[in-house]
């Protein structure tokens, strides 16, 4: 008998064919449309297998989405190419539109928002550190920095996003490096000058 599931113990690439079969049902139709059922027979498991791993098809397309921004961004961020890591994000969720959509139906914006805000702060931070030479001295101007720069390129993409994804990523990127540089350069100096004490 095979270890697919049904008598509890894990079976270590469930998980990952689960996560091709949805992919695959998602260029011909709706996430609405997937069925447990369908997935389970297209990975050869049984249903307990999946629900072994994942409580319903709207999870597992979570789970799908997460781990590949996830991987799309670190990767990249991790080596201070922080421009190349959010062109293979954007570039991500177009080629998957519909794996976006269906996380952002279950997710919803704020859920969505939350969760890349959490993928593309290491983005920001190699933005800080490249361009700002660091960033600030005092860690709660520097946390301030990052925050604030994330939050800022996160409202370009959410709208990216929003609007259909038509603008190609590598110009909607240029236009926020362009725009990033100086100012991430400019508020960490007046924040290290507001941080210094007062010359005597």
């Amino acid at each position: 008998m095979s270890d697919d599931g049904c008598t509890g113990v894990r079976r270590p690439d469930a998980r990952d064919a689960l996560a091709a079969a949805l992919k695959a049902r998602l260029r011909s139709e709706p996430l609405d449309r997937v069925t447990v059922t369908q997935l389970a027979r297209d990975c050869g498991l049984t249903r307990q297998a999946f629900y072994y791993h994942f409580h319903d098809v709207p999870e597992l397309a979570t789970w799908v989405f997460e781990t590949e921004v996830a991987a799309q961004v670190r990767v990249q961020a991790r080596h201070d190419a922080w421009a190349d890591g959010l062109v293979r994000l954007l570039g991500y969720l177009r080629a998957n539109r519909s794996s976006t959509t269906a996380v952002l139906d279950g997710l919803g914006r704020a859920g969505l928002e939350r969760f890349l805000f959490r993928q593309m702060r290491p983005v920001t931070e190699a933005v800080v550190r490249e361009v700002g030479g660091g960033g600030p001295v005092d860690p709660a101007d520097h946390r301030l920095v990052v925050d604030f720069y994330t939050s800022a390129v996160l409202a370009v993409v959410l709208r990216w996003v929003s609007e259909g994804m038509v603008q190609d990523p590598y110009r909607l990127v240029g236009d926020v490096e362009l725009m990033l540089h100086g100012s991430v350069q400019e508020s960490i100096a007046r924040l290290d000058a507001r941080a210094r004490p007062p010359a005597r």
